[in-house]
């Protein structure tokens, strides 16, 4: 942080605290002496204006000695004591110390005060810069933490990418030697679903319509490979204000087409559901026995990126034959990025 917000805010936080300092000095002595009102209200301008005066002082000093605690407590302990004689001095040679000169008891209630008002000061001083120092570590550490959040999730959505492609391209192959028709509808699906993921490729949340617009193209193509083997139900969503990881629903309906069982017999039933802001995505639980895969890694990948995000966990259910995973749509202010 650089030297002048520093400057800032301790001239402000002198302007705070001197009254209270001046306040606080003399209110003990006037009590013990019963000062009138307006000798006491005199007394706490005066000692206000001190702190004031030995504020700027200290403030210069932090300046010129660069912040060097041991060298600028030196210098102003001595500068006080420079400055307590002088008016020792002039009060004394105006009459008004006294008899016994540096001896009485006036001298030395100006240099305690003097040097307490400092002492103050210092402490204030440093107990301010102190927090400022700590609160920008704080900021720059939040930094800090948020690219690293920012470069381990586009780690984790780069995974996603690849293995979709080859698996598209593979599959394309097929519906183009035994139906071409749809291997033309599977094409043109393929290249919505690519060019809406590009634009979102590069960002961590994405409207929910969005969302699952990229989610129907990725289902739409799946009900050309698999048929009456895949049914699905998808609501209707208007503009609203939440989003989503990107590649989030898409990724939990490729898990629940990898993970299970699709026959025409036995379709696979894939819902997604919404209610206020959590969006559900089920299945009928049709588990396939062997996997080249082990099981949970696309679910492990959207939970660590949910959790980078908002810093929550998504919701895994599975009972009574139904496998649900349920995520909390996220207002663009709340997620960390």
């Amino acid at each position: 942080m650089p030297a002048t917000p520093y400057i800032k805010k301790q001239l402000k936080f002198a302007l705070y605290t001197s009254p209270v300092i001046g306040a606080m000095a003399i209110t003990p002595i006037t009590i013990m002496d019963r000062y009138p009102f307006d000798k006491w209200l005199i007394s706490v301008l005066t000692i206000m204006i001190l702190a004031l005066t030995l504020w700027g002082l200290n403030i210069l000093l932090w300046i010129w000695t660069k912040g060097v605690a041991i060298k600028r407590y030196i210098i102003s302990i001595l500068i006080n004591l420079v400055i307590a004689w002088g008016v020792s001095l002039f009060l004394f040679n105006t009459g008004q110390l006294g008899h016994h000169g540096f001896h009485s008891t006036y001298f030395h209630f100006h240099l305690i005060l003097f040097l307490s008002i400092d002492t103050v000061i210092l402490i204030l001083q440093d107990l301010l810069v102190t927090r400022e120092k700590k609160a920008a570590i704080e900021l720059e550490n939040q930094q800090l933490r948020l690219k690293n959040m920012e470069a381990v999730n586009q780690q984790l959505k780069q995974q996603i990418q690849p293995h979709f492609l080859f698996n598209s391209l593979s599959t394309l192959k097929s519906l183009m030697t035994v139906s071409p028709e749809n291997a033309e509808e599977y094409l043109v699906r393929l290249s919505e679903f690519l060019r809406s993921s590009l634009s979102s490729h590069s960002l961590n949340l994405i409207r929910l319509e969005d969302e699952l617009h990229l989610c129907v193209n990725y289902l739409e193509m799946q009900k050309i490979r698999f048929g009456n083997a895949l049914e699905v139900h998808i609501p209707e969503v208007g503009n609203n204000a939440y989003y989503l990881p990107a590649f989030s629903l898409q990724q939990l309906a490729e898990n629940a087409i990898k993970h299970n069982i699709l026959t025409p017999d036995s379709p696979l039933h894939i819902t997604i559901s919404i209610q206020d802001r959590t969006i559900t995505v089920s299945n009928n639980w049709q588990k396939k026995e062997s996997l080249t895969e082990g099981p949970g890694v696309g679910l492990a990948n959207l939970q660590e990126r949910y959790r980078l995000l908002s810093g929550d966990d998504i919701v895994i259910d599975a009972k009574n034959d139904v496998f649900s995973v349920s995520i909390k749509a996220l207002e663009y202010e709340s997620s960390d990025h």
